[in-house]
């Protein structure tokens, strides 16, 4: 794999949510939810407004986010990159986001790892993430569901050399009725180890998973 000499980003570094949100928020419009979709959305909100997160496997149980929700966590994450695998060192819980750049073809598993599977390419100056075959148990946000038929296509650039943009796709035919974008965006932070984190230690204190 070699990148394109057209292409020089640095993504490597140290980031942080400009903002902090829980929510994706579509780029145009409403989320366009399908009815099983709408019903879905409704339920979790209701359950929420409750105070009961058994839909919430990151809540209730400090599982895996899944890809998206967890580009949303207020915590710094780290991008690393190798020859053939990007990776995405998240401050929380230590996890990580594995993205594969030898575009090799993924086969459908017979049940979907939490994060998926990633793979990525490079246009122009932008860092292209398809990610396929997420576990319907995780959220793209805190409320909004999806099934395992979600693809998502992530196009993460430079808009300067310390701010980093990630333009996600959605697909997902079960629980949208058309694709649909949001946005995020990044400041660079300074380089440094990150702490300990565990979330299940969180959680048995009664804090924020």
């Amino acid at each position: 794999w070699a990148r394109p000499a057209q292409a020089a980003p640095e993504l490597q570094g140290v980031w942080r949510i400009a903002k902090p949100t829980v929510s994706l928020q579509p780029v145009r419009g409403e989320i366009p939810f399908t009815a099983k979709g709408k019903a879905l959305y409704a339920a979790n909100r209701a359950a929420r407004a409750k105070g009961d997160f058994a839909y919430d496997l990151t809540q209730t149980r400090c599982s895996s986010p899944g890809p998206s929700r967890m580009m949303l966590t207020p915590d710094r994450f780290r991008i690393l990159r190798l020859p053939t695998l990007i990776t995405l060192q998240f401050e929380w819980n230590r996890l990580y986001r594995h993205v594969d750049m030898r575009r090799g073809k993924v086969e459908e598993p017979l049940v979907g790892p939490m994060m998926g599977f990633s793979t990525g390419r490079w246009s122009g100056d932008a860092l292209v993430i398809t990610t396929q075959y997420i576990s319907e148990r995780t959220l793209l946000d805190a409320l909004i569901p999806h099934s395992d038929a979600l693809k998502l296509t992530e196009r993460l650039r430079l808009v300067d050399a310390d701010t980093l943009e990630d333009r996600l796709t959605i697909e997902d035919p079960e629980t949208f009725t058309r694709p649909w974008e949001a946005s995020i965006t990044y400041r660079r932070e300074a380089e440094g180890a990150f702490r300990e984190d565990v979330c299940l230690d969180r959680l048995e204190a009664g804090q924020r998973p």
